[in-house]
């Protein structure tokens, strides 16, 4: 027996050594333009007659192909990020060892010969993601209208739209911004904004890549509802030691230098930028030499600085470090020329700092493990303080010359607000990946601590007291401190996509959370599968189940406050959603694209504000039907009721009082650029959408319920140095909860009557709760345009350009201003949002 092994044992080594010999061998490695080497791209060798065989590269970038047949080949590289490339008439010879050597452009445009186009934008077949949405960092950088701006340009895409037009956040298929994950280079970000909302932290010259997952999202994601924003930053010039480029507008400028290491045989790069916006330099001496604002006060501003530094490849180890550092202000005194009744004062200054680390280690191409240490923190410290005109009166209809006799009226109303936050997050995460046949593994896990301080007052005269009272807008607030509360988060998860056969792929994963916040653990499992029926369509589906903790970090996005206290946190459940998608996407040409999906979303355990029961006096008229104004003015008029009366009095105490849903479906449509000569790209798509929630019974259309969206994005290269742009926008706006009628105002249980003029005061009536987002406000629609001029001079390639925002300068209702005219009539005015704004500017590489 011990014969025969060995017999066996040495037969089959002699037929290795023989078959190899009777075989050929393909090695070599795959780059960038920049000679940065490219790990995970897909190696294909084809002959006819012959069966398809292929391999990955590593992290070197280095492949091997083993036990050729002799014959004719190409040789195919793809990469999710890159153009493809193929070299044909491969002729491999028995025993010999080819080296080929693979350059990939990045750019996204391929040749004609190849079938299906194969750029870094193309979802692959068997990415099991729904709902990804992709976009170049260089698309983001011509989009009209956009400001350059990362999501901005999302904005542009199906089932995403803005809150208004000073806001970057993302409203995507009917879930608010709190409810979206935004990751950077595997680090959770909780607000990234910059000068208040208007801009995002992200800068458009240093990204690698943008991913929008709109729905369905793998289980490698958690702690949202809705989405998830995953960016990543790009690494540095690994061919020379010191590049750069510029964009500079009026207002704001950016810089980026990067380069690779300047020491030998030591393999790395680094990359810095700077940004810096203008609004103070610009707009802040006009104001002030018009008196609208103190001399010491300063307009809203903003600086940031990022960085990234890569070390390696060092035997199968690479090391990265990230780090952010921003500052914005504004502090806004008035002045004592100002013509507006109102005298407010703004002071506010926050900060965003990341530092980040990560460990990347690939001993084999089957094995990639990644691990990430960082640390963020957010603070600010705001105050906002001074005098408000009684917001029922016009107050267009008044001169500077009455404002000493409104004062003496009674007509401006204190308000005082003072807050100081810090958001601290300690987090380690995990993220390793098995390659075993037709079996894709991703598991991970990590742990965040968070440490929060908060301190907040809130004072306002009694008269504004009962204004906000009696206004559903309103949320509640209340004067508190929270000082180093601290807790964590911890998750594993796993996923497994199975490749079933050539056109069908599968995914099965769940996550694990635990919330400290609340002490509780959840479990979410997750499906996707995917159908290819062939090269150039596909059939996605997924579902899955979603949880969000609470936390005061999402109440900036959120805007509202909940007192989470430990008593009442740990009384909370986690949010809860669940995901229904289906969609297709065909190919029709080499830059032609069309996609359509189907979503629904349902959302159970919303926390919302508790809702209690006051008692407080009501007033009627003694002749229920003489509406004329002066009678209604008159105190002698008027009667208390016998009792005090109940009425819904929302308060900062969470509870799990709310559910909803959202539903909708979207078209797409795109044309690539897929080659230099491409004159005509962009991208048209509709969106149908319906959200509601539900409290306490009653179904009422969630805040940014928007039926319908269209947008068409469009670049035309005129001429070979010019190239036009355009982007238009039409959609139905959000819902408005509208006053109803007038109501007298009560004070301290008292007929609020003015002095002197010894008339009673009034508020607005907005009716019931089912009267609440009962009002739609007018249609938006938008044009921008943008034209780029280029050309190349001192060795420096320069852009040219101007950018014009809401060309026919639309007025889109952002708002209403309401008021009680002199015959007590409810009035509106509308209140617009961004006019026509011109913005030229200059971009240069060098």
């Amino acid at each position: 027996m011990k014969n025969f092994l060995k017999i066996s044992f040495c037969l089959l080594i002699l037929n290795s050594i023989l078959y190899s010999q009777l075989t050929g061998t393909i090695i070599g490695t795959v780059t960038k333009p920049d000679a940065a080497v490219i790990e995970g791209a897909v190696l294909i060798l084809q002959s006819e007659g012959k069966k398809e065989t292929g391999t990955e590269t590593d992290e070197k970038g280095k492949f091997i192909i083993e036990n050729i047949e002799p014959g004719k080949y190409s040789l195919t590289a793809e990469m999710v990020g890159y153009k493809s490339a193929i070299r044909k008439n491969i002729n491999v010879f028995a025993g010999d060892t080819l080296t080929i050597d693979i350059l990939l452009d990045d750019e996204s445009y391929t040749t004609e010969e190849i079938d299906v186009v194969s750029d870094r934008f193309r979802q692959a077949q068997n990415d099991m993601r729904t709902s990804l949405l992709n976009l170049s960092p260089k698309t983001t950088r011509v989009i009209p209208g956009v400001g350059e701006d990362v999501l901005r340009s999302l904005q542009t895409l199906p089932g995403v739209s803005a809150p208004n037009d000073f806001s970057s956040q993302l409203i995507v298929r009917g879930s608010g911004p709190d409810q979206n994950l935004i990751v950077m280079d595997n680090i959770e970000i909780f607000n990234p904004y910059r000068l208040y909302g208007v801009f995002s932290m992200f800068n458009p010259e240093t990204l690698e890549d943008i991913n929008l997952i709109t729905g369905g999202f793998p289980s490698k994601y958690g702690d949202r509802l809705s989405a998830v924003l995953d960016v990543s930053n790009r690494e540095g010039s690994k061919t020379k030691y010191f590049t750069g480029q510029t964009n500079i507008n009026i207002a704001n400028a950016n810089l980026v230098f990067s380069g690779k290491m300047p020491f030998k045989n030591f393999p790395g790069s680094w990359i810095v930028s700077t940004r810096r916006s203008y609004y103070d330099l610009i707009l802040g001496p006009f104001a002030k030499n018009a008196g609208l604002i103190d001399e010491s006060a300063s307009f809203p501003s903003f600086d940031d600085i990022q960085g990234k530094i890569t070390l390696g490849p060092f035997k199968n180890h690479k090391f990265i470090m990230n780090g952010i550092y921003s500052r914005d202000g504004v502090n806004i005194i008035p002045g004592d020329s100002k013509e507006l009744q109102d005298s407010i004062s703004v002071r506010d200054q926050s900060s965003n700092d990341v530092l980040g680390f990560a460990w990347h280690y690939a001993p084999n191409t089957k094995f990639l493990t990644k691990t990430t240490f960082s640390w963020y923190r957010n603070k600010g410290d705001a105050q906002f303080g001074g005098e408000l005109l009684d917001p029922v009166l016009d107050r267009e209809s008044y001169t500077p010359e009455v404002r000493d006799s409104l004062k003496a009226l009674g007509l401006y109303l204190g308000i005082g607000f003072k807050s100081k936050y810090t958001f601290r997050k300690y987090s380690v995460q995990n993220n390793t990946i098995f390659l075993s046949g037709k079996h894709k593994t991703e598991i991970g896990g990590g742990i965040d601590i968070l440490r929060t301080d908060l301190a907040f007052t809130l004072e306002l005269d009694d008269r504004l007291k009962a204004i906000v009272q009696g206004n559903p807008n309103f949320n509640a607030i209340s004067n508190g401190q929270l000082d180093g509360k601290d807790y964590y988060r911890a998750n594993l998860f796993v996923q497994d996509r199975v490749k079933l056969s050539e056109k069908l792929f599968t995914q099965i994963g769940a996550r694990f959370d635990y919330f400290a916040i609340n002490k509780k653990a959840y479990l979410s499992p997750r499906f996707n599968i995917s159908y290819a029926p062939d090269k150039v369509t596909t059939i996605r589906a997924g579902t899955g189940l979603y949880y969000q903790s609470p936390g005061y970090e999402k109440l900036i996005d959120a805007q509202i406050f909940f007192d989470l206290t430990e008593e009442k946190a740990k009384k909370l459940e986690a949010e809860r959603s669940i995901h229904y998608i289906l969609g297709a996407e065909r190919w029709f040409s080499n830059d032609i694209l069309a996609r359509v999906e189907g979503y629904y979303k349902q959302f159970s355990n919303l926390i919302v504000q508790e809702k209690l029961t006051g008692y407080r006096y009501e007033f009627y008229r003694y002749d229920p039907n003489n509406n004329d104004p002066e009678y209604l003015r008159d105190p002698d008029n008027w009667y208390r009721s016998p009792g005090k009366l109940p009425y819904d009095s929302l308060t900062a105490t969470p509870v799990n009082g709310a559910s909803g849903y959202s539903y909708g479906f979207e078209l797409y449509l795109e044309k690539k650029a897929v080659n230099p000569n491409t004159k005509l790209s962009g991208w048209l798509s509709y969106s149908l959408s319906f959200a509601n929630r539900n409290r306490d019974g009653l179904l009422t259309p969630f805040r940014y319920d928007q039926r319908h969206s269209i947008n068409v994005v469009a670049n035309y290269r005129l001429l070979s140095w010019l190239e036009l742009g355009a982007r238009f926008n039409y959609s139905s706006n959000f819902p408005v909860t509208l006053p109803q009628g007038i109501r007298p105002r009560v004070v301290n249980d008292s007929l609020a009557v003015l002095p002197i003029l010894n008339i009673v005061q009034f508020d607005f009536d907005f009716g019931g709760e089912d009267n609440k987002f009962a009002d739609k406000k007018p249609v938006y629609h938008r044009l921008d345009i943008r034209a780029t001029a280029y050309t190349k001079f001192w060795g420096v390639d320069w852009g040219f350009y101007l950018d014009v925002v809401n060309v026919y300068n639309r007025q889109n209702v952002i708002g209403y201003d309401f008021y009680i005219d002199d015959n007590l009539q409810v009035k509106l005015k509308p209140v617009g949002q961004f006019p026509i704004l011109p913005t030229i500017g200059v971009n240069a590489r060098f």
